[in-house]
């Protein structure tokens, strides 16, 4: 299975665990107080083992069934960033048609595109015993799936909102580092814009001997891990046969919030991501309450100008992607 995504990153090989939590021991207060606050990685084994989907949906024909006929991109590589990259060979079709390709395994490598999923999905996820309640995001819907075959993600990050990355099956290998780091230009360039580390791990040259502070985590079956905003992520999978996936997502602390808009707007670096037009009415409006507003409409425009950021519509037609304020 493809492992370039984290192989060919030379800070891979020494890179630091995560902490390494006990979901069954860890309280609310803790994971809030000395994680989420301070926008700390960390590990929580078996912090989905109770949800029902962690054992149904490894049955072969219980998935296409509650998945039914919805249209899915399905993709014959994996999850890249770049368009060069993702674009290729990309098809739409029944969900439950994408679930059985992936079972038969005619494509080396394949995912169906993350999604919110059926409404025969739901019932399946249930909540967590360490963290009972949060608002909604800004950038993704609060539960999302990402199913694969030996396909994981390349390197990236969330410039907003809080993610509990939940491995319902399979098993998984993330990369981390922080993007308040003094090589955020030359790191974008390595994983946003060209993302010729896939390819290439001398695409790093320029970095050789920079100390930068790499972290890692193994997933397994029934985990989560806590990824915070602006950290960059990559994702290799560990297991075979078919995965699932399930982030969960939502909004950050006012405090996270300001602190990233204001080293956003400094130029630090870059808002990024698709907003549809809801979500970006809803930052604005927390942006306003917390008087961040100025530095929100100078993160969008700087975001924008690099073209890391974008205001879609419900079909997901971009509508917004030049640096004039406001954009709706």
């Amino acid at each position: 299975m493809p492992d370039a995504t984290l192989k060919n990153v030379p800070g891979m090989a020494t890179a630091k665990p995560v902490p390494v939590l006990e979901a069954r021991s860890l309280s609310e207060r803790a994971f809030k107080d000395e994680y989420v606050a301070h926008s700390r990685p960390c590990l929580i084994k078996g912090a989905v083992a109770h949800w029902p989907a962690t054992h149904k949906w490894r049955e072969r024909d219980y998935l296409k069934r509650i998945c039914g006929a919805e249209q899915v991109p399905f993709w014959p590589h994996e999850n890249h960033v770049t368009k060069k990259r993702i674009a290729p060979g990309v098809t739409n079709m029944r969900y439950a048609d994408a679930i059985a390709r992936l079972q038969e395994g005619r494509d080396e490598i394949g995912a169906i595109g993350c999604n919110p999923g059926t409404a025969g999905m739901w019932p399946d996820i249930a909540g967590f015993s360490f963290f009972t309640e949060g608002e909604l995001g800004f950038s993704y819907p609060p539960f999302r799936f990402f199913i694969f075959r030996n396909a994981g993600s390349t390197w990236h990050y969330h410039a907003v909102d809080e993610t509990l990355m939940c491995q319902v099956v399979g098993s998984k290998r993330v990369g981390l580092l922080p993007v308040d780091n003094p090589h955020y230009r030359t790191l974008c360039r390595i994983f946003l814009e060209e993302e010729d580390y896939y390819d290439d791990p001398h695409a790093f040259d320029a970095l050789a001997g920079e100390a930068l502070p790499w972290h890692s985590a193994e997933l397994e079956a029934g985990d989560a891990l806590y990824i915070p905003p602006l950290w960059w992520h990559g994702v290799v999978v560990t297991s075979d046969g078919i995965g699932v996936t399930t982030p969960v997502v939502w909004r950050s602390p006012p405090h996270v919030i300001a602190d990233g808009l204001k080293k956003m707007a400094a130029g630090d670096f870059d808002m990024c991501g698709l907003f549809n037009i809801d979500q970006f009415r809803q930052l604005l409006e927390a942006a306003r309450k917390i008087g961040m507003e100025r530095e929100l409409a100078m993160a969008w425009k700087q975001g924008v100008a690099a073209q890391q950021v974008s205001l879609i519509d419900h079909s997901g037609r971009r509508v917004a992607d030049k640096p004039t304020w406001p954009p709706i």
